[in-house]
Order: structure tokens, then C-alpha cells, then sequence
């Protein structure tokens, strides 16, 4: 069979399945359906990117969009109790901080990460950034911040540096990949020994080592190539028992000083780095001499990590593609929510879900846009944690479109029309519950996800559909809960 013949006709029959009621929610009894929990909106618009909950509370963190003159971005955190009242907040603003100048232009804030570790709420981001607009004046810097969960108050002795010629106690104001290249803090993790920061500046990706106390930095790693089409970011980063996982994506390899090995390739594949927490040394006997690959068909990128109960299983999440058969045709169908079961020793893939096409969140209609004989769609997981009865929890969104690159890294802001979903998996890629948020039309998307209070499990995002009495376009932060 042509290959155009037998795509048509899986073109077509995905659009009858989806028009004859593809799949919406279900997928075997587990979770009662999510219910909105709250709603975080201020300014002209928010965005909730993370969640943690110490198991009485939760944290969210995002940002909120200003004007001009009320400076744009600032990054937001949120504490909530158990019936998702607002109980503090901290809005953590260049602007807002000792030094800076009214004379300054004005900037964007955000925050990407949360962790909670020795009784204390870390925060990560992007700070004093220019990146919706076509002025050069700042770059825009990684930070991550040390908060009292009680009041979300700052911690003193820690942070306070002024690189960028302000600064806040409370905040460490970390360097740039390379001088004005703007450099994003996207994954936080904290033990005792330090606070592990991944993300990326211009076309390279890092990982960096804080001192707990006081956030001095301690450890760097650049990962990737300079190369004007180079791209290497780090999205996630775990650390366990002296060993630290980093991983994201790239398109060109490296090794495990960073260092490129190979060309530059036009698509992307994940990796996952296993180092040592004390001095970044990679771990040999993991992948190929520390590093582990995964390329699908597309694009392939990890957004998130978590480790199983027991330690035995390394679970990754983000986004690949699958080829589909028929005969002597082959379809790539590429940009679907993908998570990986690897073997946290060796790097060993042990399985990868939802399997595809039977098996998939949904039935596949015509958000997935044609690209040069083959399928893009726009379906992300980027949120994994582990329920306290060892299963996995997702979130994400699915059947949107990308229309545009997006404005503001790291916020999805180029993708409309998606639906937000959750979904529950046991550790060997079987489903439990499977559910998607739809408020009216608008689009929808899942950032974060935890187990908090009274057990059930709270997922974070945002909704530019109506909530409540708020029905403008803007984003509207949102935190939904689902039963245990």
C-alpha cells in the first residue's frame, strides 16, 4: 500500500472515531472525577507551574502578568490549605527588590520549580528578564530563593547576592551560562548537602550546586554546544542516596564534561545524566560512560523525574513519537505523552507507556497536523510524582496545537486549544484513571502535580476559559483535585 493511501486512511478514521466520542476520561476505577479547588488570578493573568505539599498544605509557584508600569512579570508563590484558601503569599519581584532602579527597564519574574526539604520552601526561576520584548538592556538570570513555609517570609543568610546590581535577601542570583545570554532555572532538588538547579541559557543546558545555608554556588556543569543551532536544555533533577539524575533534552550529544561529541542533529533526544552529588562525576556504569539516550520518531524530551518507593525503578516523562506499521508503510507519529520505567543503576529501559495506537489517553483526531506525510501532534506529560501507595501520578495536556513559538520559555504559551489531563499508572504501565479538564473552550494545561491534603492529589495549570466569575481569555492560574 502507498504510503499517502494508507495515511489517509488513518487520518480519516481517527477523525470518525474522535467525531463518533473518543475517549474523554475513564480507564478503570481509582480516582473520583477532579473537582476545581482553586483559583489563583491577579493582575491581567497567571500561571501555575509547580506544586509540593508537606501533607497539610499546599505550594504553588508561577507567575503573574503585570503592565508595564506594575513590571510586567513577577514570579508568585501561593500557600493553600486544606479547603484552598489562600493563606500567604510571596510575590518575588526584580522591581520589588533593594537596588534596583526606576530608571531600570522593566522586567519579567517567573517561577519554575519548588522544593521543600529541612523545613524550608525553595523556590526556582527566572529573574529580571526581557524575554517579551526587543530591548537588550538585561538577560535575565536563574535565581532560586529560601522561603519560611509558615508566612512564605525570606530566610536571612541566605542569597542577598547583587550581581545583576540588585538583589533581595532570601534569593541567590545565580550566573548566566555565558555573559548577557538569558538563562532559565527550570528543575530544583535539595538533600542535606545541597540545592541541585537545572536549566538553560542561549543554547546550552546546566546543572548547578548551591550551599543549602547560604547559596553560595559550590558546583557547575555546562552541558552541550555553542553552535547557533545547538540545543540543550535541563528540565528535571533528582537526587537520591548521593547519586543525582539529570535530564531534558538535546540535539547534539555530549559527554560527561559537557563537552560535544557529534554534530548538531534537526530534531531532539532525551537524556538522563547520573552524577555524583559531591563532585558531578558521572556514574560509568550508567548508559553509555554516565549518559542514557532516547530517540523516538520526532522529537523526543524528559520533563520530569521521579525515583519508585523501593529505589529500583528510574521514571522519567515527557514527549516522543512511535512509528506505526502497515505492510512495507511506516507512519511517524510524533508529539505524543510519553513516560519511561528505566533501571536506575544501568539505565536500562524496562518500558515506556502508553502504548500506541491501542492503549493511548485518546482516540486521535484532527489536532494532530500533517507534517511532510506524517502526524505532529502537541501532547506533553510534564508533571510525575509518586502517590504514597507507589503509583505514579500525570499531568500535562493533550489535543492542542502549536501555533507559535513560545513567547516565554517553559510556559507552553505557543500551544492552544489543549485539554488538561490526569492520569494515575502503576509503576509497570498499567492504568488506573485517566481524566481531562475542559473550562468552556479555552485552553487548558497541566504543569505540576502532588498527593497532599486529606490524600487526594492536586494537579496545577492554567485555563484561559471561564472560571467562575472571571470569563476574560486571559490564563488563569488553576489547582483541581482529584479522590484518592
Amino acid at each position: 500500500m502507498r504510503k499517502d493511501t494508507w495515511y489517509g486512511l488513518l487520518l480519516g478514521l481517527a477523525f470518525l472515531l474522535a467525531a463518533c466520542g473518543g475517549q474523554k476520561s475513564g480507564g478503570g476505577g481509582g480516582a473520583s472525577p477532579g473537582e476545581a479547588f482553586a483559583l489563583l488570578y491577579e493582575g491581567n493573568g497567571t500561571k501555575a507551574l509547580a506544586v509540593v505539599s508537606d501533607g497539610t498544605s499546599l505550594y504553588v509557584a508561577g507567575f503573574r502578568q503585570g503592565t508595564y508600569d506594575d513590571g510586567l512579570q513577577d514570579a508568585m508563590v501561593w500557600k493553600l490549605d486544606g479547603q484552598g484558601q489562600v493563606v500567604a503569599q510571596r510575590r518575588i519581584g526584580s522591581e520589588l527588590m533593594p537596588g534596583y532602579s526606576s530608571g531600570f527597564v522593566r522586567v519579567n519574574d517567573r517561577a519554575y520549580a519548588l522544593a521543600l526539604h529541612g523545613g524550608y520552601l525553595y523556590v526556582a526561576g527566572y529573574l529580571a528578564g526581557c524575554d517579551d520584548t526587543n530591548q537588550d538592556a538585561c538577560g535575565g538570570y536563574p535565581f532560586v530563593a529560601k522561603l519560611n513555609p509558615s508566612d512564605l517570609s525570606y530566610v536571612d543568610g541566605f542569597g542577598g547576592n547583587s550581581d545583576p546590581g540588585f538583589g533581595q535577601r532570601g534569593v541567590a542570583v545565580l550566573d548566566q551560562t555565558s555573559s548577557y545570554e538569558r538563562t532559565y532555572a527550570y528543575a530544583l532538588a535539595v538533600d542535606d548537602a545541597g540545592v541541585y538547579v537545572g536549566g538553560f541559557g542561549g543554547t546550552r543546558g546546566f546543572v548547578v550546586v548551591l550551599d543549602p545555608n547560604t547559596g553560595q554556588e559550590q558546583r557547575r556543569l555546562v552541558l552541550g554546544s555553542t553552535d547557533a543551532q545547538a540545543k540543550t536544555h535541563v528540565e528535571a533533577v533528582r537526587v537520591q542516596g548521593g547519586s543525582l539524575y539529570v535530564a531534558g533534552h538535546t540535539n547534539v550529544p555530549f559527554d560527561c564534561q559537557g563537552s560535544p561529541t557529534g554534530p548538531v542533529a534537526q530534531v531532539t533526544m532525551a537524556f538522563v545524566l547520573k552524577l555524583s552529588a559531591s563532585d558531578l562525576a558521572c556514574d560509568g556504569g550508567f548508559g553509555q560512560g554516565g549518559i542514557h539516550y532516547i530517540q523516538t520518531a520526532g522529537d523526543t524530551e524528559i520533563l520530569s523525574l521521579a525515583l519508585s518507593q523501593d529505589g529500583t525503578r528510574l521514571l522519567a516523562a515527557g514527549f516522543g513519537g512511535e512509528v506505526v506499521a502497515e505492510g512495507d508503510v511506516n507512519l511517524a507519529v510524533m508529539g505524543l505523552a510519553r513516560a519511561w520505567v528505566l533501571d536506575p543503576a544501568t539505565g536500562q529501559e524496562i518500558a515506556s507507556f502508553p502504548p500506541f495506537p491501542d492503549g493511548y489517553f485518546y482516540t486521535q483526531g484532527g489536532n494532530c497536523q500533517p507534517v511532510q506525510g506524517n502526524l505532529l501532534c502537541a501532547d506533553r506529560v510534564r508533571g510525575l510524582r509518586l502517590a504514597s501507595d507507589g503509583n505514579l501520578l500525570l499531568v500535562g495536556h493533550v489535543k492542542g496545537r502549536v501555533q507559535a513559538q513560545d513567547r516565554f520559555p517553559g510556559t507552553e504559551d505557543g500551544l492552544t486549544g489543549s485539554n488538561l489531563f490526569f492520569a494515575r499508572y502503576k509503576v509497570d504501565g498499567t492504568r488506573l484513571a485517566y481524566e481531562e479538564k475542559d473550562f468552556g473552550g479555552g485552553t487548558e494545561l497541566g504543569f505540576g502535580v502532588v498527593q497532599g491534603p486529606g490524600g487526594y492529589y492536586y494537579t496545577v495549570g492554567s485555563t484561559t476559559g471561564p472560571v467562575g466569575s472571571i470569563a476574560n481569555t486571559n490564563p488563569k492560574a488553576i489547582v483541581l483535585r482529584f479522590g484518592p
